[in-house]
């Protein structure tokens, strides 16, 4: 493993931590964003769909760990990130303008969460006190609004 691989799960881990210390508990009409799901749309534009697909693997098993969801993360960003992949990719060649990037996020975070609400009830594990409308729809615009915020202060 080079130092890059090892600094971006590092990097990973903090997301996942952020993810259960910090923005579960900053709630928005009960929505929650999801930062590793931004830090693997990232991840996207540094390495290939194979590296990448093991990276939201390992952080969505942990996230389910922590979460005591166990395999609704995991299975959801990997799937998500075998499909979109390509399209994220290519995110590389341009510099995106901030609208753009949330319109980006927003659609990779509703798809996500789309995901994530049908294996839920298909598994019967995960009981939601939301609609699901809420759910899908205001968590991907949290989720985007974060997004955001982290490519603006991120700078070049």
């Amino acid at each position: 493993m080079n130092r890059d691989i090892i600094k971006h799960i590092g990097l990973g881990i903090v997301f996942v931590v952020s993810h259960v210390l910090i923005f579960q508990y900053l709630r928005v009409l009960g929505t929650i964003a999801d930062p590793v799901l931004i830090y693997l749309v990232w991840l996207c534009t540094k390495y290939n769909r194979t590296k990448v697909l093991l990276f939201a693997a390992g952080l969505g098993l942990l996230q389910d760990s922590l979460f005591d969801l166990w395999g609704l993360y995991m299975f959801s960003k990997t799937l998500l990130i075998f499909m979109a992949y390509n399209p994220l990719s290519r995110l590389s060649e341009n510099r995106l303008l901030a609208w753009q990037i949330f319109i980006l996020l927003w659609g990779v975070a509703f798809i996500h969460n789309c995901f994530f609400l049908a294996l839920g009830y298909f598994i019967q594990t995960y009981s939601i006190g939301l609609s699901p409308f809420l759910f899908i729809l205001g968590s991907s615009f949290y989720t985007a609004l974060v997004g955001v915020l982290l490519y603006v202060l991120k700078g070049r």
